[in-house]
């Protein structure tokens, strides 16, 4: 009788156990890619954004994020080629207007904890070339809210200049190897100790060996001539 007890005990064991693995261990976080190609004249549109399925605020965030593009970019580029048809209508006529947006997106850190996003801007609106910029996304599914650079370095008032100070050593020694010299950029004002710097963030997933590190992106004309292209730093953290 007693064997047979332990035995029961040992089942409701192994159940309660299984039972709470199930619940409480961490869920794998599958992001699904949306579509939305529009090739409506004028516009050439392709996007492909995130959305995770059971997270509809994070979803919400995206799609506004997307929307907003969009939005903008059909505003602007409308009204650029309503200029356009005013100022030259036979050559308007003649050589219709194309405009482009082309949205992808960089994946960093995707869990329980952090879900780390990168979009990857290009539009041309008109005029004499396109425009390209990153939009950031970094949210904490736990507590439905976005994180701040702050939040990566709790207790430390100074990480801003520590990150300033890694973010323009290696700029400089990458614009030095793509153009020559850092002359005519202005890498300390745009790589400077300042939050608006530093708003464009992916969290990376931690590395086999448990290196955490956060990629920065730093725009075109943020640290150097438009034509120079934008520039990214991969720091420790």
């Amino acid at each position: 009788m007693k064997k047979i007890i332990l035995i029961v005990l040992l089942i409701i064991l192994i159940a309660v156990v299984a039972i709470g693995a199930f619940l409480f261990w961490p869920k794998e976080i599958k992001i699904q890619d949306k579509q939305i190609n529009d090739n409506t004249k004028p516009f050439v549109i392709k996007i492909t954004y995130p959305q995770i399925n059971g997270l509809d605020n994070f979803n919400q965030k995206a799609k506004t994020i997307i929307d907003k593009e969009i939005n903008d970019f059909k505003t602007n580029s409308l009204a650029n080629d309503a200029a356009v048809k005013e100022i030259d209508p036979k050559a308007y006529a003649e050589y219709p207007r194309t405009y482009e947006l082309d949205i992808g997106y960089d994946k960093g850190e995707v869990d329980d904890n952090v879900i780390s996003i990168v979009f990857d801007v290009y539009n041309f609106e008109g005029g004499a070339h396109g425009a390209s910029y990153p939009i950031a996304l970094n949210y904490n599914p736990k507590t439905k809210a976005e994180i701040k650079l702050s939040d990566l370095f709790p207790g430390q008032k100074d990480y801003l200049q520590k990150i300033s100070d890694y973010c323009i050593k290696d700029l400089t020694k990458q614009i030095i190897k793509a153009l020559g010299s850092t002359d005519g950029t202005w890498i300390a004002d745009g790589a400077g100790p300042k939050p608006e710097n530093y708003q464009f963030f992916l969290i990376n997933p931690s590395t086999s060996s448990g290196q955490a590190t956060i990629t920065f992106y730093f725009p075109q004309y943020q640290v150097a001539y438009g034509a120079a292209g934008d520039f990214k730093v991969i720091m420790p953290r």
